[in-house]
């Protein structure tokens, strides 16, 4: 039953029970109501307490004074729906899914029970069993008309969108009823198709009263279409979401902003943006440069850097606490110390104040009414970092990751930040299709007009495909690469421990030949193991270690065991010591299927270690192909065998030459030193005085694509 339908049930119930006040009067006896008459004059109460339920607090302050009124009729399923209701509300995490099952099972036919159950399977991610609801309880008609509508809406909230519209437009072929256009026009809008949810009112608007809701709807729809078709053309409007164009075009009103003058010798302040400070490595990245900019900001400029001086340097993340509620999943604040101890200031993004646009300080009415309409990420940024960026005045605003960029750049110019870069870490969303969104697209192509906007990549493998999917120069495109720090070869007295049992149970070993990496399906550690095992039919004399943890472990431990290596391979878990397995090492083996730029093998080759691994992202480009190292042709489906007989070839020739081992550290040093990227950083702070960058936005140092 929908709001409507409950509000109109109510409100006729409201006028039997006064009219059956009326006649109680005449009424014989103690005059005492029939219990139906009480009934009657109960739902309206309950409705009311469920309408005025509008916050926690208020919710269970409710649901106490409903089940007070409800004393006397809780066996009746109105009386239950709406004192349910009021619990999840009250009690959202609460588990209601057994007595809306119950109740549905007293009334199949009561619609609003059916779409609360169904909401609740939805939120606790039983999908399949929802979808078997809906089939089972509303079964697709079109001669009920409003049946076949309760069960179009259940499919929307299922986001089975496509059978939800065909439905619907089949019901209104059918039956054409206002009701079901209106329904649907909500739905379409709900999804930001808006030109379509205004076209399925159109013919219809015109017979709505003037004072109702789906006549306020109808207009509202009209208005905001004209105002959306003065930037984009009908057939471009007709199929997008008119959240994503009022992000688009929000940040294209900036494509003509002046940048300030450059004052020299004042120093920058930087706050550099990411999701959180998990143990991720891009969050290990922003967190080793920020303690980098923070001591140099400490230090007197060295002679010829005075107009390349950092002020602050500020770290801003969504969330990095813990609070009241235990973490599930990921450590969310795994480098918090490490800031701290280095003076970096960190700033939760969610514990920031919102400020809605129409309280910030935003003349231009058409960026005003397009900022009421953003993507639900867009407005997180627009309503707690604009206020926030404007209050502190940064110099610089550094947003990494994707998902970073689509809450932060617009924020970013709201403020009027000068220099804007957005750093990607990895392939774009395009090839990782389950972390692509429909916003990305549109984002990156118009903060491409703007001046001061930086497109930075970690390896020139991503600047690749960043291009080639926003068809943008590659020009535009800085590569910021990883720095990883000098490791020591020393271990903890666990890690030697381990080495040592392993070493004197394979002591006729001759080569050795590790891994590094998370036990996850991306980093593929079976077929890891699985290359271990044909390996060693060629050379029974090696043996091999991984060091890691994760998901998939104790699957490699079986199937090491399956194909009988356990002896000739060891599980060194999780180490805080990696240069200690690194110094063991003859080789080191990759097989990840996605990649930014593998820290791994960077530290591999710090040490002298030949790599082999996929062309997964920027891997081509830690090491020298064929020298060094060797990449394998393919990261979707590598070759074991082949890959078998390249690694011998390496651990053979670094065996016996010292000169390519020193090579690999030479270069290691020169290009992914942690100097090496503070130093490119600092030219991307300061890009008016890169004697290399155009004055143009976004154009990129050629030398820097150039390894």
């Amino acid at each position: 039953m929908s709001r409507a339908k409950m509000r109109s049930r109510l409100h006729r119930a409201s006028k039997q029970s006064v009219k059956a006040n009326a006649t109680h009067e005449q009424r014989d006896d103690a005059g005492l109501l029939s219990s139906e008459d009480a009934l009657q004059r109960v739902l309206p109460e309950l409705a009311q307490c469920v309408a005025q339920a509008s916050s926690g607090q208020g919710a269970q302050s409710a649901l106490a004074h409903a089940r007070e009124i409800a004393r006397d009729h809780e066996r009746d399923v109105e009386v239950r729906y709406l004192l349910l209701k009021l619990e999840e509300m009250a009690t959202p995490g609460s588990t209601a899914l057994e007595q809306w099952s119950a109740l549905l099972a007293e009334a199949p036919g009561h619609a609003a029970i059916l779409r609360c159950y169904v909401l609740r399977l939805l939120k606790e991610s039983k999908c399949e069993e929802a979808r078997v609801v809906v089939d089972r309880h509303a079964p697709e008609t079109l001669e009920e008309a409003r049946q076949g509508q309760t069960r179009a809406e259940l499919l929307a909230d299922l986001r089975a969108h496509d059978a939800s519209d065909d439905l619907f437009r089949r019901l209104i072929e059918r039956h054409d009823r206002r009701d079901t256009r209106v329904a649907f026009a909500k739905r379409l809008r709900k999804r930001g198709l808006l030109a379509q949810a205004h076209a399925m009112l159109t013919p219809v608007a015109q017979s709505f009263p003037a004072d109702s809701k789906a006549a306020q709807l109808a207009a509202t729809l009209a208005s905001d279409y004209a105002f959306y078709r003065r930037f984009e053309s009908e057939s471009s409007l007709a199929d997008q979401d008119f959240r994503i164009v009022a992000m688009k075009h929000a940040i294209l009103s900036f494509r003509h902003r002046a940048l300030p003058q450059s004052e020299p010798h004042r120093p920058k302040s930087i706050a550099l943006l990411t999701g959180s400070l998990g143990p991720g490595g891009a969050e290990r990245q922003l967190t080793r440069l920020a303690c980098h900019l923070q001591k140099a900001s400490t230090m007197p400029a060295r002679t010829g850097e005075a107009d390349r001086q950092v002020g602050s340097v500020d770290v801003i993340v969504k969330q990095h606490a813990m609070h009241a509620v235990p973490q599930k999943g990921p450590r969310l604040d795994f480098f918090v110390g490490t800031l701290r101890d280095a003076g970096v200031s960190i700033t939760e993004i969610n514990a920031l104040p919102v400020v809605a646009a129409s309280e910030q300080s935003i003349a231009d009415a058409d960026l005003l009414r397009m900022l009421q309409c953003l993507p639900s990420t867009v407005h997180y940024g627009v309503t707690r970092l604009a206020p926030f960026f404007t209050e502190r005045h940064f110099d610089v605003v550094s947003l990494w990751q994707d998902g970073t960029c689509l809450f932060g750049a617009l924020a970013a110019l709201l403020a009027g930040v000068p220099v804007i870069h957005l750093v990607f870490r990895g392939l774009p969303p395009n090839v990782r299709r389950e972390r692509n969104r429909p916003e990305y697209a549109a984002l990156f192509n118009a903060l491409a007009e703007i001046p001061g906007v930086y497109f930075v990549c970690n390896s020139r493998t991503g600047a690749q495909a960043y291009a080639d999917w926003l068809g943008l120069p590659l020009a535009r495109f800085r590569v910021l690469y990883n720095g990883v720090p000098e490791l020591d070869v020393r271990g903890d007295e666990s890690d030697v421990q381990r080495w040592d049992a392993f070493a004197q149970r394979t002591a006729d070993a001759t080569e050795t030949i590790g891994g590094v990496f998370r036990f996850e399906p991306d980093k593929r550690p079976l077929s890891w193991i699985r290359l271990a095992a044909s390996y060693l039919k060629q050379r029974p004399h090696a043996r091999f270690f991984i060091v890691g943890d994760g998901r998939l472990l104790q699957d490699a431990v079986d199937l090491a065991g399956e194909l009988g290596i356990t002896d000739r391979l060891l599980f060194a878990g999780l180490s805080s010591h990696v240069g200690f397995w690194y110094s063991k090492m003859d080789a080191k083996v990759m097989l990840s299927r996605f990649e930014g730029l593998p820290n791994v093998l960077i530290e591999a080759q710090m040490l002298g270690v030949a790599t082999l691994s996929t062309p997964a992202g920027g891997a081509g480009e830690c090491f020298v192909d064929g020298v060094t190292g060797h990449l394998l042709e393919c990261a979707e489906k590598p070759d074991l065998q082949a890959a078998c007989d390249r690694l011998a070839v390496l651990v053979d020739r670094c065996r016996a030459d010292a000169a390519t081992r020193q090579h690999a550290r030479d270069r290691a040093r020169l290009l992914f030193s942690v100097s090496a990227m503070t130093s490119t950083f600092n030219e991307l702070c300061f890009p008016g005085m890169d004697a290399a960058a155009s004055s143009r936005p976004g154009d990129a140092c050629e030398r820097s694509l150039v390894v």
